[in-house]
């Protein structure tokens, strides 16, 4: 431990102590350097500090930061290359007085004087919102963690501590005195550094199981277990790929007094669905054997997740139980029965309280029998329920979605929460206070699903901007229903209920969703009765949607890759502007386009008309049309027009793109004949993720990396594809030998292909290659090549590759 003292005259000595742990002490406040660009920054009256993990910092991260501190005058000073902190001494709690915090965006030096009121702090990007249900318009965000002023103040100074012990957290203690903990990012113009602290600090996002970034279905409909079937092998039949259903509420089924019919108050008329909202046990008229329809979905490749609202029927025969572990449960008068569903009133609904620990637990209790099925997933549908998580300082979604999580791993699954995220439940919106930080950990437990909208092209190209501001808040993964919930507004109606819509949207608001859904984090069709399926349109839709169900199927490879890029660096999978070109102002404009990893840039299309015209922004560099191949040089804001056959999809020169072939389903783990795209004119790289997808292996190394490395000499005289050696451990699975399909883009035809540098003949054979001239690409198939060393493949001159 170092002490420095520094005298002013008569004035006592001014003591500041460095520990051993990073952090300096001055008198009630204590700083600690995290990294270069995070410090922690914590004031206590009563000289008390907080080292046990929050609901926000679950592990304290190692403070291993170099850095110089010093008393200059009544100031002390702490430097770390990137941030100089000047706080001055014995002056009580942080204020826009005495503390100023100095760092560089871009060519600027910015002071920064954080507020600790809560109030918006300045120039933020947005992050989050808990959910969409019943809009149609964009609406604001609350904050994320980046800012244009180049810093954030992360303000945890009263959010629960966590504990071992149940219900799982504490409040803050009471303190004699002011007391402040925060945090204080300063990444200048650097986003993707502020992602990494907000990683290190805050913890990693999963990795994603593979099967969740494939095509999804699902339907507020009360299918049986034969019609389930009958929808699977629809997919089957017409080659669209599916990998995961998620079965919406009518699985399961309410026992009250009137039998299984359930008045619904808005079109005044009993139906059937409803009887599905609070129950807990498979409906056995529509699922005789729920084992046996789970072991064959999971036969046929497909994960399955089940629809869950957190409230309970008096008549459920699970009741009893219930009450018996908790001594009764909550009766939600408000709404009966829990929803806006009227049912027989002799039949009470009851409702929970998550933070008492008996009622936490019985709770779960309820979903055991049912996860015994096999399912691999549940989707917390926490809309409309008098269900709570309310403490002082605790967010309660972040706080059952954790507790979901960790259901989901007791299970063997590696599936993450299925639900909405990041606020105190009150009147579904996030509340003012300090519970809303609770969204800054959300990333580590939650897939967002982001509920129940109508159809309007403004609302599509919002969602495109909620995917990705919502990396703000270090969440990659956000799940839209693709094709709304509710379809498409009628004249003059609101957006709250089924008979105020057309279910269906016109087939070109259909294309265009379905072609939204491709590039999103998360694809999942998803409707109230809606018909969301391709060939329930017909027409051109139908074999314009299936073309693109059938690429994001191809895309598992990159978007897995992408989430476990996501869970090892705090960079999402979909990527505002900002991220690679902060000091354009355009980047800050055209919200509703983002890249997918580095090197893939999509502009929403949310907009009528075919061909439909949109404003967009073509980044600096070179970018090829992924349909027509023509290139846009950037950087420059132009109007494009998208026919429906074609997305503003675009590939910078020099990305590399590895597909997988088209199938009904993914494989689980690594893909054999995978298909490499490649846009030469610039050197490019990527590295392609695999393990078993799924379980947990990989947390003790069981996956590896195949680097992949374009280089493209001048004028195309030489491009060469390096498929280097697989990385890493082995796993069950793993290949030992594959083939690969490599595409050149944006080609004439070559003198010359070789393969391992040998050239290899044209034709149909394997190895061998075809130049397909409509479409200007060289396509080379290698054959089989061992993984444990290096593939190369090149095109262009003769001798000029040798």
């Amino acid at each position: 431990m170092a002490l420095l003292v520094a005298c002013s005259g008569s004035e006592p000595a001014t003591t500041v102590e460095q520990s051993a742990t990073g952090s300096i002490r001055q008198d009630h406040a204590r700083f600690t350097v995290i990294t270069p660009t995070l410090i922690r920054l914590e004031y206590a009256a009563d000289g008390v500090f907080e080292d046990r993990p929050t609901q926000t910092v679950a592990t304290r991260p190692a403070a291993t930061a170099p850095f110089t501190h010093r008393v200059d005058g009544d100031a002390l000073v702490i430097d770390t290359r990137t941030l100089q902190l000047r706080y001055t001494l014995n002056s009580g709690p942080f204020s826009a007085d005495n503390l100023v915090i100095q760092l560089k965006r871009g060519e600027e030096t910015v002071r920064a004087r954080p507020d600790w009121s809560f109030a918006p702090q300045p120039g933020n990007l947005g992050g989050w919102r808990r959910g969409l249900d019943n809009e149609r318009d964009p609406q604001p965000l609350f904050e994320g963690m980046l800012s244009r002023a180049g810093w954030y103040l992360l303000n945890d100074s009263s959010t629960v501590l966590m504990t071992d012990e149940a219900p799982g957290f504490v409040a803050r203690p009471t303190r004699n005195g002011a007391y402040q903990d925060g945090y204080f990012f300063g990444y200048g113009l650097n986003f993707q550094q502020g992602l990494a602290d907000l990683r290190t600090l805050t913890g990693a996002a999963p990795l994603l199981p593979k099967k969740a970034v494939g095509v999804w279905f699902s339907r507020w409909w009360s299918y049986t277990d034969p019609e389930w079937r009958e929808q699977v092998r629809a997919f089957q039949m017409r080659d669209v790929p599916l990998d995961t259903i998620s079965i919406d509420t009518d699985w399961k089924r309410v026992h009250n007094a009137l039998g299984c019919v359930v008045w619904n108050a808005v079109i005044r008329a009993p139906i059937d669905d409803a009887c599905s909202w609070n129950g807990w046990d498979w409906n056995r008229d529509i699922f005789p054997d729920p084992d046996g329809f789970v072991a064959w979905l999971h036969a046929q490749g497909i994960d399955v997740g089940l629809n869950v609202h957190p409230s309970i029927a008096g008549s459920d025969p699970a009741y009893p139980a219930v009450e018996a572990k908790t001594g009764g449960l909550m009766n939600d008068d408000a709404l009966p029965p829990c929803t806006l569903l009227q049912a027989d009133p002799s039949t009470p609904c009851y409702v929970f309280d998550w933070t008492q620990p008996a009622q936490l637990e019985a709770y779960f209790d309820l979903h055991k029998p049912i996860a015994d099925t096999g399912i691999d997933f549940w989707w917390l549908d926490w809309c409309c329920e008098g269900a709570r998580a309310q403490a002082p300082g605790l967010s309660a979604d972040t706080f059952i979605n954790k507790a979901y999580a960790e259901q989901h791993e007791a299970m063997g699954s590696r599936w993450p929460a299925f639900s909405r995220i990041g606020g105190s439940f009150q009147n579904g919106k996030a509340g003012a206070d300090n519970n809303g930080i609770g969204a800054f950990a959300e990333h580590r437990y939650s897939i967002h699903f982001t509920g129940d909208t109508c159809s309007t092209w403004e609302l599509m190209r919002f969602q495109a901007e909620m995917t990705a501001a919502e990396g703000g808040i270090g969440l990659p993964y956000v799940s839209h229903d693709i094709g709304s919930f509710l379809g498409e507004p009628l004249a003059g109606a609101e957006c709250n209920n089924v008979i105020n819509t057309n279910p269906n949207p016109p087939e070109e608001m259909y294309v265009r969703w379905i072609q939204f859904g491709t590039f999103e984090p998360i694809m999942r069709l998803h409707s109230h009765h809606g018909e969301r399926l391709p060939w329930e349109y017909g027409g051109r839709a139908e074999p314009i949607a299936t073309a693109f169900l059938r690429l994001r199927g191809q895309l598992v490879p990159t978007m897995y890759t992408l989430s476990r890029v996501a869970h090892d660096t705090g960079l999402p999978m979909a990527r505002a502007m900002y991220l690679q070109w902060p000091e354009y102002e355009a980047a800050y404009d055209y919200r509703s386009q983002y890249t997918v990893g580095m090197d893939m840039l999509v502009a929403s299309v949310a907009a009528p008309g075919d061909p439909a015209t949109i404003e967009m922004w073509v980044p600096p560099g070179e970018w090829v049309d992924f349909f027509t191949g023509e290139v846009l040089t950037g950087p420059a804001e132009i109007s494009r027009s998208v026919p429906l056959e074609h997305y503003a999809l675009f590939l910078r020169k020099g990305a590399i793109l590895p597909l997988q072939p088209e199938l009904l389903t993914s494989q689980h783990g690594p893909q054999d004949n995978l298909i490499v795209h490649v846009w030469p004119g610039a050197d490019g790289a990527f590295s392609l993720y695999e393990d078993e997808g799924r379980g947990f292996a990989y947390r003790e190394g069981a996956y590896q990396w195949t680097p992949l490395r374009l280089q493209s000499a001048a004028e195309g005289t030489c491009d060469r594809l390096t498929i280097e050696a697989a990385q890493g451990q082995d796993f069950p699975g793993a290949l030992a030998s594959r083939s690969w399909e490599v595409y050149f883009r944006q080609q004439e035809i070559p003198q010359n292909v070789w393969l391992n540098d040998a050239a290899i003949p044209s034709g149909s054979g394997t190895p061998g290659w075809r130049f397909d001239a409509a479409a200007k690409r060289v396509i080379v198939k290698t054959g089989v090549q061992n993984t444990d060393r290096a593939t190369t493949v090149a095109v262009g001159s003769n001798g000029a590759c040798s």
